[in-house]
């Protein structure tokens, strides 16, 4: 796959990625699968894995968390 932004390699890897919910709440999902691009660093998730993302961002809504980070791995 070619980046969009840049047309350079998209490579298999990992990315961090910060959420912002309602209440002034900050979660960060970390270590989530990514396609990354070597040249510009654009960072591509591909629809399931932003669909896990999303049921676990409900989880810690539910849990009443307030900041915190999650590793993809454990909750997905």
């Amino acid at each position: 796959m070619l980046c969009p932004l840049c047309k350079g390699s998209m490579e298999k890897n990992v990315a961090n990625l910060p959420y912002r919910l309602p209440g002034n709440k900050l979660v960060v999902m970390t270590d989530v699968p990514a396609l990354v691009c070597e040249q510009c660093g654009d960072e591509y998730i591909e629809i399931d894995v932003v669909r896990k993302v999303e049921k676990v961002l409900e989880k810690v809504q539910a849990d009443g968390i307030s900041m915190g980070f999650v590793e993809y791995d454990l909750a997905a």
